[in-house]
């Protein structure tokens, strides 16, 4: 049996994995295993990344472990993105429980609680942004999944492991993941869709053209994936001629969408030109505070597309990026922003999630200089305190560290135009106008503060509803 683990990331897609690619070994089945985050309430992490430094599937006394990665997974991307952990050949059997062990947890967060807070020892300033060491509970943990996984010959299922923040943290932010863990399941053969694993930032390392696959690698982990006639090409230079071989060479940075097989194969559906060469590396994380006179801004780093990442420079961390000289622009997400601005330092705001070309030679550490700063989604999640007007809902109960910069209210704009690109909706609601008010939901999209004493508006690319 192959067993594909996926766990959904909170910054971009973080996306790891280690896929064996291949037909099955006889008596073997198809199980995958996927990770989703419901979102935390008060105080909001920023950045959580944490090992899952082994996972277990138990069938009555015998137990089969898969192996997983050694890079560390950013949680936060998971409240609207999945992703891919691990896969393996397992035996044939009625498995009950899955038991996973998390290692090396790192949590930064913004204090807004008004007062000075002590975490695991640390003191954190009100106003402060701080990265501690969490303390932990149950580390281990076994769970009983929803039903038996049967793994006959040939079948295929998938393990949807979900990391709730609200559970998990306590209010004095120590971890516990057996409070914050649940499974379940999901069965192609019922007709449930398989995961997709979006908006993954990467370097090419390989290309195969003989196989028809590309590997991409970024600090949090590599993928390989299939290059076929049905994988979209954005973006790329006139040269391109939709094809790997004409398209995609060693050392471009990519953004890729791709789609999980029932073989545990994944399938590029999307790609998107973002660099020719990885000379400066793609830093990408969610800005916390704007300096605008001093054409400068900070922000918690959520990726790199460095394979192991950049020196000085680790996620989680907070950097402090500028931007003279810089040009700005906003990314290709597949959705139409025309007419909203992202031209310089004054169309920035906190709660904006950006990607900055790194200039090698001017930056140090946490202290970056920018050639480029690119707006990528925002991943934002609230309840919802009024019924939406579709296609548009207002929200105001958002994040602390957005609030406390002085943002009340956001607008978020949903399309149902093809033309315009279409908002794609996930969870218990399969349109804006199935939202109902006191929902609670996660929406990811290009985040624009408008000039003129309008409302910051977020196009939407995707909403779940909790």
């Amino acid at each position: 049996m192959v067993a594909a683990a996926s766990f959904l990331a909170l910054a971009g897609c973080a996306t790891t994995s280690n896929v064996r690619l291949g037909s099955n070994p006889p008596q073997t089945g198809i199980v995958n295993m996927v990770m989703t985050d419901t979102p935390p309430t008060g105080v909001t992490p920023l950045s959580f990344t944490v090992i899952v430094s082994s996972a277990t599937l138990n069938a009555g006394n015998t137990s089969v472990t898969l192996p997983t990665p050694t890079a560390p997974l950013e949680i936060g991307r998971l409240q609207t993105e999945v992703g891919f952990l691990t896969s393996d050949a397992i035996a044939l059997g009625n498995y009950t429980s899955l038991t996973l062990k998390f290692s090396s947890p790192s949590l930064t967060f913004e204090n807004n609680t008004g007062a000075s807070i002590t975490v695991a020892g640390t003191v954190c300033a009100n106003g402060a942004i701080c990265t501690v060491t969490p303390t932990v509970a149950n580390s281990t943990i076994t769970i009983n999944l929803p039903g038996p996984v049967a793994v006959t010959s040939g079948s295929s299922n998938t393990l949807d492991v979900d990391l709730n923040l609200t559970n998990l943290f306590s209010n004095t932010l120590s971890a516990d993941f057996a409070a914050g863990s649940s499974v379940t399941t999901i069965s192609p053969t019922l007709g449930q869709p398989l995961p997709a694993f979006e908006d993954v930032v990467a370097q090419v390392t390989a290309v195969d053209t003989t196989s028809s696959t590309v590997t991409i690698q970024n600090s949090l982990g590599t993928s390989i994936a299939t290059v076929n006639s049905s994988t979209a090409f954005h973006d790329f230079p006139s040269s391109c001629k939709s094809s790997l071989a004409t398209c995609i060479s060693v050392g471009q940075i990519v953004s890729a969408n791709m789609a999980l097989q029932s073989t545990a194969a994944l399938i590029a559906t999307d790609l998107y030109y973002k660099d020719a060469t990885s000379a400066e590396p793609e830093v990408e994380g969610v800005i916390t505070s704007v300096n605008a006179p001093a054409q400068k801004f900070t922000y918690v780093v959520l990726e790199e597309s460095a394979p192991g990442g950049v020196s000085g420079l680790s996620v989680g961390s907070a950097a402090t990026v500028s931007t003279t000289g810089a040009t700005f622009t906003a990314d290709d997400m597949g959705i139409d922003t025309t007419g909203y601005l992202f031209s310089g330092v004054a169309d920035l705001m906190v709660g904006q999630e950006v990607s900055v070309l790194r200039n090698s030679t001017l930056s140090s550490g946490t202290s970056l200089t920018a050639d480029r700063v690119l707006l990528r989604a925002s991943r934002i999640s609230t309840t919802l305190a009024m019924a939406p007007a579709c296609p548009s809902l207002t929200i105001s109960n958002l994040p602390s560290f957005i609030s406390a910069a002085g943002t009340a209210q956001i607008s978020i704009l949903t399309s149902s135009s093809s033309a315009n690109g279409l908002t794609e909706f996930a969870g218990t609601a399969n349109a804006c106008s199935a939202i109902p008010t006191h929902a609670t939901i996660s929406a990811r999209g290009q985040l624009f503060s408008v000039a003129g004493g309008g409302l910051p508006t977020l196009i939407a690319s995707k909403i779940v509803t909790h």
